[in-house]
């Protein structure tokens, strides 16, 4: 046991004896409630506040801290519907404006989390982690010169705050920004060894200068520490990618969509293992999988028109390929799919081919597979699980 949870214990043990003394103390109801949470104690903060909520019902500062036990809880819904009660009640502390939008974040909901905070930008100055959250949720709806000014204003408060530097460093990042990115993240690194976005900033810089090691390095760092990045198994998928273990690529990239399911480019990456896997069902359905989340991106439509040349259905891939070029004339799968009937080539030599682009350049799209992956999985706005 490390010393923070020893002085967390002892601090809950003080409070739970001043409780004992005062029961009718709400700041101590909600402080015990809080000490729970951060010692993992979900059950206990719950049942504490339930049965304060019996005595008061609608208080507002306990079912604030009912909502906190939901989130902790993974019940971002209940949490959601908590707080907006809250407000309706008439209750319109910027804390509570806060926490809603965090919940909205938790729950996929960018766009009301957006909203939410845009309410109380005024707030910032008592409550700059505003600024931080917004940007995070700009960032997730593809308003990123917003976001980046918005986490640039957050570290004029807070220039050695590693969650801020972290953020900006990502954003950068997905910016095609690069030679900021880089120092960013390696400040954000000294401020903290193990900051997710940074150490996913630093392997994706590496994955485009094609060290392997460091790649590699970066993105089992942000997995080990953070198990359910979706993105962080993502840039382990695509550095397997570049060593040509394709296998190993697509296990890491299905743990990726696992925890980032509407994540357009995750999707597409193991879309492109399975074609060179030749496991075309499984392509299929990666591809009908980014078609879901969003039927106007031309890469889908050319993906899945290499997937029906492979299965020797051209007369499915022509209009595939039309899409896919209407939607974006410069898309990678729609002009190599193109150059596969152009060339008449026969399922077999197709696949030959797709092995061939997994390094090199190829013609139609002047770029490699490696490279136009890694430039769809920073266009697209990252998710829940990111």
């Amino acid at each position: 046991m490390n010393t923070t949870t020893d002085e967390l214990r002892a601090r809950l043990e003080r409070h739970l004896g001043f409780l004992a003394q005062d029961t009718d103390n709400l700041r101590l109801i909600g402080e015990v409630a809080d000490l729970h949470l951060q010692l993992g104690e979900i059950e206990q903060a719950r049942d504490l506040l339930e049965n304060a909520l019996v005595r008061w019902p609608s208080h507002p500062t306990l079912l604030s801290g009912l909502a906190n036990t939901a989130m902790a809880s993974n019940e971002p819904a209940l949490a959601i519907r908590l707080l907006q009660n809250l407000l309706a009640s008439g209750q319109h502390a910027p804390a509570i404006h806060y926490n809603l939008a965090y919940a909205y974040m938790y729950a996929g909901q960018a766009e009301n989390a957006k909203q939410e905070l845009l309410k109380i930008i005024a707030a910032a100055e008592e409550l700059p982690q505003i600024l931080l959250l917004l940007a995070r949720a700009q960032h997730h709806v593809g308003e990123m010169n917003d976001a980046i000014r918005h986490a640039q204003a957050y570290l004029e408060k807070y220039p050695d705050d590693a969650d801020g530097l972290g953020i900006l460093a990502l954003l950068y990042l997905d910016s095609e920004n690069y030679e900021a990115a880089r120092p960013v993240a390696e400040k954000a690194l000294r401020a903290k060894s193990d900051n997710l976005y940074a150490l996913i900033t630093l392997g994706s810089l590496a994955l485009q200068t094609q060290d392997i090691k460091e790649a590699t390095e970066y993105f089992e760092k942000a997995t080990t520490r953070h198990p359910t990045s979706g993105r962080g198994w993502a840039g382990m998928g695509l550095t397997n990618m570049l060593c040509r273990d394709v296998d190993k690529a697509i296990d890491n990239l299905k743990l990726a969509v696992t925890y980032m399911p509407d994540h357009i480019g995750t999707w597409h990456a193991l879309g492109w293992c399975q074609l060179l896997k030749n496991d075309l069902a499984d392509a299929e359905e990666s591809f009908n999988r980014s078609m879901e989340i969003d039927r106007n991106f031309g890469e889908t439509h050319g993906g899945l028109a290499v997937v029906h040349i492979l299965q020797n259905q051209t007369e499915l891939a022509e209009p595939e390929i039309k899409r896919a070029l209407r939607l974006n004339p410069q898309s990678f799968a729609a002009r190599f799919a193109q150059s596969l009937i152009t060339a008449k080539t026969s399922p077999q030599k197709a696949q030959e081919m797709i092995q061939g682009i997994l390094l090199s350049s190829a013609s139609a799209g002047g770029e490699s597979l490696q490279e136009n992956l890694q430039r769809i999985m920073a266009k697209q706005p990252p998710s829940k699980g990111s």
